[in-house]
């Protein structure tokens, strides 16, 4: 699984480990990461060889981490499941590596996530240009400056048509309610943006009462919160670091 370096950081804190949502690039994360003053990787989840089933790409980022002591998890999107599948398997498997969680924009299941059948039969059909400056649009509520604007419009054309419907046919069967008290007991923030179009404030709230102590964290954002208010997302992140150190 490609893994980018985002930026280096407190080398004694967890490294960020970041996880963008479908159609979405690893660059989403960069400015929040980088005034965090953490080390972040991203991991390009979408662009290896598959399978991918969600199960299948949380083993391939409990591997591609395997080298970090201790981390934190950031799910965005679609992201956030793969993220809390990979914290399940590395607790399965006796690790003490995830440190914290945050979760953004996202939800336990897709129930109430209406336009998502129809998200995959356009993928099917209307695959191309148009379809990727289409969902870059729904994606943001304030559309990002060059060259991180580059970046999310050109990250489609990298991709391949049937991972991204495979990934997303995984998450819809997926319901995560029964099992979110049994995500490890870690620091974890529910980040949701006030103006996303995908997501509704309920699905975060969902989140949030599920998981133990979880806090949740709305920002004035769209559907990207990370990469439309850096500010805000990255002091959600050091808050998350700052607790992951005080309860080792």
């Amino acid at each position: 699984m490609p893994r980018i370096r985002i930026c280096e950081g407190d080398p004694a804190a967890p490294t960020l480990v970041c996880l963008p949502g479908a159609m979405c690039s690893p660059h989403v994360f960069a400015d929040a990461a980088t005034r965090s003053g953490l080390t972040a990787v991203s991991m390009a989840w979408l662009e290896d060889d598959g399978p991918h089933h969600l199960d299948a790409i949380a083993a391939r980022v409990c591997a591609a981490m395997s080298d970090l002591p201790s981390v934190i998890l950031v799910g965005h999107s679609l992201g956030t499941p793969i993220a809390m599948l990979t914290a399940l398997r590395e607790l399965d498997q006796g690790s003490s590596r995830v440190r914290g969680m945050v979760l953004s924009n996202s939800g336990a299941n897709t129930r109430g996530h209406g336009d998502i059948a129809g998200l995959i039969d356009r993928i099917r059909n209307q695959w191309g240009e148009a379809f990727w400056d289409a969902f870059v649009a729904r994606c943001f509520h304030t559309v990002p400056a060059s060259p991180l604007l580059e970046h999310v419009r050109g990250y489609p054309a990298r991709l391949r048509q049937s991972a991204v419907i495979e990934a997303l046919c995984s998450q819809h069967s997926i319901d995560f309610v029964p099992v979110l008290s049994t995500l490890p007991r870690v620091p974890v923030a529910i980040v949701h943006g006030r103006h996303d179009p995908a997501r509704t404030l309920a699905h975060a709230h969902k989140m949030a009462s599920g998981i133990s102590d979880a806090s949740l964290h709305v920002l004035n954002t769209g559907h990207t919160s990370c990469a439309e208010d850096p500010a805000g997302f990255s002091a959600v992140l050091r808050a998350i670091a700052y607790e992951a150190h005080a309860t080792r």
